[in-house]
């Protein structure tokens, strides 16, 4: 999935070998001073989320080496160091979308990240470029609400009825 962007953006990822896994904090070292400070930002804020983990995941060879943030099993994000910036990739379930929109204030970059997403079943993958501190400040508010909806229990499901007496299982006899 090349989200919107061309091959040529996602070929531009610093980390391209699949085989030499950069270190967590590589991007600090590697990125012009401005970029690299947006990365330490964003990456510190979405590690403070309660129950976020980070992973450090080569992602096959449209996105290569990402940075993925999740919430146990859910994903909130995955950053993504391409060329002198940095960029973050989001799904939305529709629940989520719906949450988003009703968002008071929210920023214009967000909006129209999730405006011109692609959807692939459920789910709408947003891309967004990290381009300065507003934006990341912007985002990191947004990943904080979504860190809550993640870590929410999913409404309880009605189980299946059982069918049939529930105290009898086949084969017992009444008179044992």
């Amino acid at each position: 999935m090349t989200l919107g962007r061309s091959s040529a953006y996602w070929s531009a990822n610093r980390y391209p070998d699949p085989e030499a896994a950069p270190e967590a904090t590589a991007p600090l070292h590697d990125l012009p001073p401005a970029a690299a400070g947006r990365f330490q930002v964003v990456r510190a804020g979405l590690l403070a989320i309660d129950g976020v983990a980070e992973n450090l995941r080569y992602m096959g060879a449209s996105w290569r080496w990402s940075w993925e943030y999740g919430v146990g099993s859910r994903k909130l994000c995955w950053l993504h160091v391409v060329g002198n910036g940095i960029s973050t990739t989001f799904t939305l379930s529709d629940m989520e979308e719906s949450r988003v929109r009703a968002l008071p204030r929210l920023p214009a970059d967000l909006a129209r990240a999730v405006a011109e997403a692609q959807r692939t079943g459920p789910v709408r993958w947003c891309w967004l470029e990290l381009g300065d501190r507003r934006i990341v400040d912007g985002f990191l508010t947004f990943a904080r609400r979504k860190g809550e909806w993640l870590g929410e229990r999913p409404a309880p499901h009605r189980g299946p009825r059982a069918r049939g007496p529930s105290s009898k299982r086949r084969g017992d006899s009444e008179a044992e």
